[in-house]
């Protein structure tokens, strides 16, 4: 892998990203303290909302990703041209699918939110988050060319730079004018500034783009992209309705109280997520390339090591979301925006869960093996569905929280790693299942340890988050270290840090 192009994607990305989400905490702070509560709520349901509606994307942007490195790396700019014309004239039909499916489901808004409170535009806050869905499709078929250069951090540094401007701004409408409407509104016009900059930036940096030509796909690539396309959507409806239904049936269910209340802990969650992709995103094409120029044993090889990695570095997150996000919360927050005990249990398996799926769909994604498995995620999709709204009915939030893990682990989490072993290492799923029971027992061990060496203290909150912070940093990593320091795995990812190291230094 190119690890020095990586190392500087990740940490822009990671910094830049971390800024972000500390301005959005502090905006959803003032939030908080400036419009009642429902107004959290409604926030976090419109999101939910437009995530289901994004579905209309089908999943065109990871494919055009893909369809893009052989070309790329063979500088065939007439090809590049086709992808990107074709890619324009998508996202054209994409954005007014939106827009017409968006108008469509705005009457039945007040009937998903229980006893839903007298919230004055509601309707007309739903179309300003619906406007800037839409924008958001303008004029981004250009940027992929970062993804596939292995230059995302330049897409990531331009984004969040200008929603931290954004967010600014919010702010200072949100302390003196106490405005819903002009809090949403300003998104709008930003949303269009940045893909427009971003859009400049790829034509600057890839002169082709400028060309007068409109070169055509062939049938057979067309014909290609769409079967692609249909595996990506397929994978992209279980993770909209896997992470963005919740709050629809906690609203339909609970009303938005509650939907602000999980919101909370989304937001700790999606923070934690963000920082993790900060690393997992430039791996995508990293993989790609990697796996382009090397043989499967070495493909396999990186696999092991970067799946054990991402395990080690869950189990650490996971452990201390657990024991931190409730401290936190009450801290910033107050105890009105806790949920329960078995709630944030699960919240915390299910993101622990998502871990394990981590490496086996990158690299499945990076080496394309997206049309194997393509049944899959609707199965699993539904079953969420039908599984939350039946236990949602009967235990609530818990129940929710308890279909989406029964539906992940009886589909995807097992297909997954099955495709890629069988149809990219043409191996048995054996060693890989052993291996996993292992580093599950590891986790479970560390964090319940974790979590024991947490109950005997009694502390003013503050003290109690440092404590708790010191044991997050020193149990997992300590249990992974004695357990693993001695495999290949553990090895070969000490060499890969100490190359990138050396190389970022030199």
């Amino acid at each position: 892998m190119r690890s020095k192009l990586f190392l500087k994607s990740s940490l822009i990305t990671f910094f830049s990203k971390l800024f972000c989400h500390l301005v959005d905490f502090i905006c959803r702070t003032v939030l908080i303290y400036t419009l009642p509560q429902e107004y959290v709520g409604v926030n976090g349901l419109l999101s939910s909302a437009l995530a289901v509606l994004s579905l209309s994307e089908l999943g065109f942007g990871t494919v055009l990703v893909y369809s893009m490195y052989v070309p790329f790396a063979q500088k065939d700019e007439e090809k590049l041209l086709a992808l990107t014309d074709f890619y324009k004239k998508a996202y054209h039909i994409i954005a007014a699918l939106v827009g017409l499916l968006g108008i469509c489901l705005a009457p039945f808004l007040p009937y998903i939110v229980n006893d839903c409170p007298d919230i004055p535009g509601l309707s007309v806050f739903y179309l300003l988050y619906m406007a800037n869905m839409i924008c958001s499709y303008a004029f981004t078929y250009h940027q992929s060319l970062f993804h596939v250069d292995q230059r995302p951090y330049i897409i990531t540094f331009y984004y969040h730079l200008l929603r931290i401007v954004r967010t600014v701004l919010q702010i200072v409408i949100l302390i003196t004018t106490r405005n819903f409407f002009l809090y949403l509104f300003v998104m709008i016009p930003f949303t269009l500034f940045t893909n427009l900059l971003l859009s400049w930036k790829a034509k600057k940096e890839y002169p082709f783009l400028n060309s007068d030509r409109h070169p055509k796909l062939a049938a057979d690539e067309k014909k290609n992209i769409f079967k692609n396309v249909y595996a990506m959507f397929n994978h992209r409806v279980s993770s909209t309705i896997l992470n963005s239904t919740d709050n629809l049936l906690i609203s339909f269910f609970l009303g938005l109280t509650t939907v602000a209340r999980n919101d909370s802990y989304n937001m700790i969650l999606n923070f934690v997520r963000s920082m993790l992709t900060s690393f997992f995103a430039p791996l995508n094409a990293s993989v790609g390339n990697y796996y382009a120029l090397n043989t499967e044993e070495e493909t396999h090889s990186l696999f092991e090591t970067l799946h054990f990695a991402t395990l080690w570095l869950y189990t650490f997150c996971t452990a201390s979301f657990f024991l931190l996000v409730n401290p936190a919360i009450t801290f910033v927050w107050g105890e009105e925006f806790l949920l329960s005990f078995p709630a944030v249990l699960l919240i915390s398996v299910n993101f622990y869960i998502m871990g394990i799926r981590q490496m086996p769909n990158t690299f499945k994604e990076a080496m394309g093996f997206l049309y194997q498995d393509r049944y899959i995620p609707i199965v699993e999709a539904f079953a969420n569905l039908a599984l939350s709204i039946l236990l949602g009915k009967f235990i609530g939030i818990v129940g929710i929280f308890v279909g989406t893990f029964i539906s992940v682990v009886f589909t995807s989490f097992w297909v997954e790693p099955y495709i890629l072993m069988r149809d990219g290492f043409h191996r048995s799923t054996k060693v890989f299942w052993l291996k996993n029971i292992r580093y599950l027992l590891t986790s479970t061990l560390a964090i319940a340890l974790t979590w024991l060496c947490c109950l005997p203290f009694e502390l003013p909150l503050l003290a109690l988050i440092g404590v708790r912070i010191v044991l997050c940093l020193t149990i997992p990593n300590i249990i992974f270290l004695l357990f693993f320091f001695k495999t290949p795995e553990f090895r070969m990812l000490r060499d890969l840090l100490m190359q990138s190291l050396q190389k970022s230094g030199s």
